[in-house]
């Protein structure tokens, strides 16, 4: 009996990589599949296109980056089906975590094993996220990359760079299950998986399958400093840099300490404004997605 599956695309992804998508499936996809290609043309439009998939689908797949594979997996929350991703973004935070290959012929094959996981995810003030948010200098960063001309890991480095010589941390009251901290901070992440994406591993001990949130807490320092940090980052080892707090927990609260300052936030790689505090609640087991056979 053939199974439905819908690839949703984004076909103004910045990287261009999503081009030649229909070949790839053509090409590629197993003939036990029926397949349609749907593609976006507004911001939240892939919620409505992946719900309306859910209700005949048995799978989803998010042909994109990090915010593609968001509005998708949102889209067919509290579904029978199934999310897969075509990583196809700059970042592709989650693909990469769950070890998802970064090209059509690798994705599209580990979708035709059918191989699924049930994964935790997570909110923040309400809205769904996946991989990874946060505040204060990732959540600038994320604020200019997304309106950048410009996309891709270059890109993102520049601004990184640029963005850190006038950026002044923050004294941050933490609440993690109800034990509060206060600490000056240069940015604080909450991690569902691992990374921010492109293998910058902000949370390395992170799993999507726990039941619990990883929060890494960084301090501010020296430019000289920045390198080690940045080597630590993609080498799975910053949570061993004495310059990072990390602590686990099901429920978080942060606000400044100066209650007039509002907080950057960002998740799963896009800007989402500013709030006064966030919350954060981890949501154990709550999405199916197809993921490579160990």
């Amino acid at each position: 009996m053939s199974k439905k599956i819908c690839f949703i695309v984004n076909p103004v992804s910045g990287t261009g990589s999503w081009k030649g998508i229909e070949e790839s499936i053509t090409n590629y996809l197993d003939s036990s599949f029926k397949a349609v290609i749907c593609y976006t043309e507004y911001a939240g439009h892939a919620i409505e296109l992946a719900n309306d998939a859910a209700k005949t689908c048995d799978v989803v797949v998010a042909v994109g980056g990090d915010g593609m594979m968001n509005e998708v997996a949102r889209g067919i929350m509290g579904t029978n089906a199934a999310l897969a991703i075509v990583p196809t973004g700059s970042g592709n935070a989650l693909a990469r975590h769950l070890r998802i290959p970064i090209n059509h012929k690798g994705a599209i094959e580990c979708i035709n094993k059918m191989n699924t996981h049930i994964i935790d995810t997570a909110t923040m003030n309400d809205e769904d996220f996946f991989a990874v948010c946060g505040t204060g200098f990732d959540a600038e960063v994320a604020n200019k990359f997304a309106n950048s001309k410009k996309r891709g890991f270059f890109t993102y480095l520049y601004l990184s760079a640029s963005t850190y010589f006038n950026y002044k941390p923050q004294t941050y009251d933490i609440t993690v299950d109800g034990n509060t901290i206060q600490v000056k901070a240069f940015l604080i992440s909450i991690a569902n998986s691992s990374q921010y994406g492109n293998n910058a591993h902000i949370a390395p001990k992170a799993s999507t399958r726990d039941g619990m949130l990883d929060i890494s807490i960084v301090k501010p320092f020296s430019l000289l400093v920045s390198p080690i940090l940045a080597y630590r980052l993609f080498h799975w080892s910053l949570d061993r840099s004495p310059y990072i707090i990390t602590e686990k927990g099901k429920s978080i609260n942060i606000r400044i300490a100066d209650k007039e300052t509002q907080l950057c936030i960002h998740y799963d790689g896009e800007p989402a404004g500013y709030a006064d505090s966030i919350n954060v609640e981890i949501a154990p087991r709550t999405l199916k997605v197809v993921v490579p056979e160990v």
